[in-house]
């Protein structure tokens, strides 16, 4: 048996053209868990404040040569379709962007050439594009072909198809967070997914060796990895007695770790551990073992002295991990820590930064203290998100504060360590929206969940206050948006709405937007028509069906004798006999000053 594999980056599949064989299983990652990780860890690897980048693994790709020189694909095509989806995304982000700068234009241009060169091979004579990858299985139809190709797509929408629309709109939005802070982040960011992004590409000679492989892979796992090692470092140092707790102990945190649905990133664990109990700084997971058999390492973890009581922490610290990693991606507020589920709904449920803060805090701290420091992380996460600040620029922070958080023992040093470090940088965050949020629309807060999720706390805030019933984060997320002024509205009045852009950034701004029931949003698919105001008064009427008051209170801002209600209501909120440009960007400040009352600095 034969078999070759190198490692190659990103850039380098233009030396190859690949086919996903019929036989082989559809396109099935889902974009708000497969995709999304994928893409996040990649952007948590990228540093956009360092000239020299460290190289991000993603994998293996097992490929078999066929007659006419393409690749057939034995394992990896979920993998390679997400790359060349990601390309296009990539591309039309690169085309969208206007530079001033000669330097960064010019990058630009060649980066566009390069990516266009990794989507296919334009054939002079034939004038005609070769894919670099083709899908052959028949839920793809030639969606993909399409997509490469910058072409509409017409035909029915198969699941596969769904599914790699999605993942297109997932990877566009994480490229729009990245643009949004600095174009130049953006560049050097496409730079490091072509250059620094690598996989293994397996080729065996035949297709007989590539199942072979692809079986004993998918079997036995692969290599060595710092988790592997530490336990290896652990056994060395320990008495014979010892091996047996050990082991033990290891299986327990490695179930912990499997529970919380990560099994697959042990060393992900491992890194949060190391920045939230040890280590000073950022880590990333190709420096760890080197880290921990340094003489700061060795001082600092104390393995060799005492490696019983290091795996019993590793055990703790994974249960508390894994406690922490269910509450952030619940659908429902977690029943003990309801503010790390908010934090999951802000920052994309795949974010783990936070999870550095709260695992600096000690194994047998009080729940109370745990939950006041994270109702202040989901303070400062909302104005992270809606600030559209990356990860990057703050895990530094995060890991800075790891290390005071470790001598914490009490609420009040809590409270101390609130008012001497996270008060100034939640309040620059505030100063920030505040000067921004007019501005504010949809397309800032995507994707859809995290803006339900901060609606339904404007209406639970607004509950609490009178009194009434909240209701839980399912509820909220079954309920459909509502765009007020209409998506696809008709006879626009051309005296109101001046501009091109006027009408459609108005419809998406975030003061346009609630959250309605299904059956009343569905009675009104038909009122576009807003060339007089009967499309509002129509829907005013509707809205006084709504159970929900931010909803509910655009048609009637009292409700029978409910005198907390009415009072609040009255000061709080609005009703509104008209809705236009101005009257979205009022009840966009109304949000805003709701907004400020939840998120805040809580002592």
């Amino acid at each position: 048996m034969e078999i070759k594999a190198e490692v190659k980056s990103i850039e380098s599949i233009k030396d190859y053209f690949f086919v996903v064989p019929d036989y082989q299983r559809e396109y099935v990652w889902q974009a708000d868990i497969h995709v999304a990780q994928f893409f996040q860890d990649i952007i948590d690897e990228f540093n956009p404040n360092s000239g020299k980048q460290s190289n991000y693994f993603i994998g293996s790709t097992i490929i078999v040569k066929r007659e006419d020189g393409a690749f057939d694909v034995v394992d990896g095509q979920q993998r390679l379709t997400t790359i060349v989806i990601s390309l296009c995304a990539i591309r039309y982000s690169l085309q969208q962007l206007d530079m001033c700068d000669d330097d960064l234009r010019t990058v630009r241009d060649e980066l566009l050439k390069v990516v266009r060169e990794l989507l296919y091979k334009y054939d002079i004579s034939s004038r005609k594009h070769t894919p670099r990858l083709s899908l052959q299985y028949a839920e793809s139809k030639d969606y993909l072909n399409r997509l490469i190709g910058e072409k509409e797509f017409t035909d029915i929408k198969t699941p596969s198809i769904k599914k790699m629309m999605e993942a297109y709109s997932t990877i566009s939005d994480f490229l729009k967070e990245l643009k949004v802070n600095d174009d130049g982040i953006l560049i050097n960011f496409i730079s490091y997914f072509l250059a620094n992004v690598e996989m293994v590409i397996i080729k065996p000679d035949n297709l007989s060796s590539a199942l072979k492989i692809f079986e004993t892979i998918n079997e036995r796992g692969v290599g060595l990895n710092a988790m592997d090692l530490l336990k290896n470092l652990l056994f060395s140092h320990a008495k014979d007695d010892d091996f047996e707790p050990i082991k033990q102990t290891w299986k327990v945190m490695l179930k912990s770790i499997d529970e919380s649905g990560e099994g697959d990133k042990p060393l992900r664990f491992l890194r949060y551990f190391l920045m939230a109990r040890y280590h000073k700084g950022i880590i990333r997971e190709d420096e760890i073992y080197k880290w921990m058999i340094s003489d700061e390492g060795k001082a600092n973890i104390k393995y060799k002295s005492d490696p019983v009581g290091f795996a019993n922490e590793l055990k703790s610290a994974a249960t508390k991990y894994s406690i922490f990693i269910k509450a952030t991606n619940g659908r429902d507020a977690d029943n003990v820590y309801p503010s790390i589920t908010g934090i999951g709904y802000l920052s994309k449920k795949t974010s783990r930064q936070h999870l550095v803060l709260l695992m600096a805090l000690k194994d047998n701290i009080d729940n109370n203290i745990i939950n006041q420091l994270a109702r202040n992380i989901e303070s400062l996460v909302f104005y992270y998100s809606i600030n559209r600040i990356l990860t990057k620029s703050y895990e530094e922070k995060f890991a800075n504060w790891a290390v005071k958080l470790r001598a914490i023992n009490t609420g009040e040093q809590l409270k101390s360590f609130l008012q001497d470090d996270f008060r100034k940088e939640l309040s620059d965050q505030q100063t920030k929206f505040n000067s921004q949020f007019a501005s504010k629309g949809q397309g800032d807060l995507n994707p859809l969940y995290r803006i339900k999720y901060i609606l339904g706390k404007l209406e639970n805030f607004i509950r609490i206050k009178v009194n009434f019933p909240v209701a839980n984060y399912s509820f909220y997320q079954a309920q459909q948006l509502e765009h007020i002024l209409p998506q696809t509205g008709e006879n626009i009045p051309a005296d109101r709405y001046t501009q091109p852009y006027d009408y459609p950034n108005t419809v998406y701004r975030l003061g346009n937007l609630t959250l309605l029931e299904a059956p009343i949003n569905q009675s009104l698919n038909f009122s576009n028509d807003i060339s007089t105001n009967q499309w509002f008064d129509v829907k005013k009427n509707a809205y006084l069906n709504s159970n929900i008051l931010l909803t509910r209170t655009f048609s009637q801002i009292r409700i029978g004798e409910q005198t907390l209600f009415n009072g609040f209501a009255s000061t709080k909120l609005k009703t509104f006999d008209e809705w236009n440009m101005d009257t979205v960007a009022e009840r966009q400040e109304i949000m805003r000053n709701l907004i400020v009352e939840i998120w805040k600095l809580e002592l």
